[in-house]
Formats: C-alpha cells, sequence, structure tokens
C-alpha cells in the first residue's frame, strides 16, 4: 500500500487528544482524504468507519510482498485470503506452490476449514500413521472417466464352483452392460472363469465362478466394477461453454450434467 507524501495522513481525534465534538467535525470534514484510527485500533484509509484492523476503501497497490501467518500453525507464512465457496459460502482460501508439476508453475489454491485447516479442496483423507507417531498418513481418492463403484472379496470353490452374491441394490444401483468382474488366484493355478446366464455375468444380484477342474477347491479374490445408474454417463472431453463449471483450484466440478446419449 502506498501514501502519497502531499496527503498527509489526518488520526482520528480521539488519537490526538482533541475534544469529542472537534474531532467529530474533523472527522466528517477531514478523516477521509487520509486515514483513521478509531478507539477499538481498527485503522480506516478512505473510509472513516474502519469496520475491520486495516479496512481500505477503494483500490490500493502493494510494492512489495504481502506475507501472512497461515491459519492454524498450517501453510507456513502464507497470505490468506477470504473468499467464498459456492457450496459453503464464505471461506478463506490460500495459494499454494508446487504438489503436481514445477514449483515454479504450478499454484494450488486451497480452501480452507476453518475449524480444520487440514481440509482442503483436494479429494484426501488424513488419518495418524498407524507406525510413526510423527507423521500423518495422506491418501486421495481415484478416479476415472466414468461414476462407478467396486465390491470385492475372497471366496473359495467347492467341487469346482462358487456362488458370490452382491448387495441386494446392486443391479438397481449400476447400468446393465457396464459391469465387469476381475477374478485373481490364491495358492494355485485351476483356471478360473466367471459363468454366465442367457449372457448376463450377475443375475439376481450374484455371479458364479468356475473351473474345468470339476473337483476345484481353489481360493481366489474377486473384484467387480460397475458403473452407477442413477445419473447420465460423463462426457469427458465437453466443449468449453457447454457445462456449468463451479469450485476453484485443482478441484473444480460440474453444476449441469451433459449426457452421452
Amino acid at each position: 500500500m502506498r501514501f502519497s507524501s502531499q496527503a498527509l495522513p489526518i488520526i482520528a481525534g480521539a488519537a490526538l487528544g482533541l475534544g469529542a465534538a472537534a474531532a467529530a467535525a474533523q472527522e466528517a470534514d477531514t478523516a477521509i482524504k487520509g486515514f483513521v484510527v478509531d478507539q477499538e485500533g481498527e485503522m480506516g484509509v478512505g473510509t472513516s468507519d474502519p469496520q475491520e484492523t486495516l479496512h481500505v476503501a477503494g483500490d490500493s497497490l502493494t510494492e512489495g510482498l504481502i506475507k501472512g501467518g497461515g491459519l492454524d500453525g498450517q501453510f507456513g507464512a502464507s497470505a490468506v485470503i477470504n473468499g467464498f465457496d459456492v457450496r459453503y459460502g464464505q471461506r478463506p482460501f490460500v495459494l499454494v506452490y508446487g504438489g503436481t508439476g514445477s514449483a515454479q508453475s504450478d499454484i494450488q489454491i486451497h480452501a480452507i476449514n476453518p475449524v480444520d485447516p487440514t481440509q482442503s479442496v483436494f479429494k484426501t483423507f488424513i488419518i495418524d500413521h498407524p507406525l510413526d507417531q510423527e507423521r500423518h498418513l495422506v491418501h486421495a481418492s481415484l478416479e476415472g472417466p466414468e461414476g462407478a463403484v467396486y465390491y470385492r472379496g475372497s471366496a473359495q470353490l467347492e467341487d469346482g464352483a462358487a456362488r458370490i452374491a452382491l448387495p441386494p441394490y446392486f443391479e438397481a444401483l449400476t447400468r446393465d452392460g457396464d459391469q465387469t468382474i476381475q477374478l485373481t488366484n490364491i495358492d494355485g493355478f485351476d483356471r478360473l472363469a466367471v459363468q454366465t446366464r442367457d449372457g448376463a455375468r450377475i443375475v439376481d444380484g450374484a455371479f458364479t465362478v468356475v473351473s474345468e477342474n470339476g473337483n476345484s477347491a481353489q481360493r481366489f479374490d474377486w473384484e467387480v466394477k460397475a458403473v452407477r445408474a442413477d445419473g447420465p454417463p460423463l462426457v469427458v472431453e465437453p466443449a468449453r461453454g457447454s457445462i456449468g463449471v463451479a469450485g476453484l483450484g485443482p478441484y473444480t466440478y460440474q453444476t449441469n450434467l451433459q449426457s452421452d446419449q
């Protein structure tokens, strides 16, 4: 912020020791030409009624570095900026360099939860490290070009077959034809396959795994992935302007869905 040497700062009458009437008159006539400091120590520049520790009414010019103290011990000496989150209203934001690219070119904007500054706009979760009390453990969500769900487990064949039951809502939740099943052998090499019924892999909320060895007791892990049916398919490469985009920083999201169909 820069003050002109031609505009002498005007201090509130209370700070100068003037009478109340004289102070009020001087503030009314001249305070907005410079700056005032009120009884609470709040300074106003271009206003005689400051609402914060420093209240600037109008544009400001800074010739130098704006420094801050982070928030609650987080983010070092970064400056915290008050912003607006379309989901949660007024929230503080902080600029963070680095993370996914060059420290010189990659700038992330973190939305800070004032109650817990460790929470940001990245889809992450932070827990205590299970082996090192001096560290956190940070994981991020897995993303892809579809809105999908997964289920997994372990099972064992009995006389060469096993039926795996999924949650009863599975077929109502997911799209027909957008379901895949992966099998992984454990301690053995009997060949496994998913047995279809009328061309469908999952019927009545379950699927069947079989082996060409009719006596097999092969153990295996399984994983089912499926696209959700309660929303349209994602348009992975939409044209700019064809969708609404909300949010700030590295995590933005669509406000209106566009379907491939």
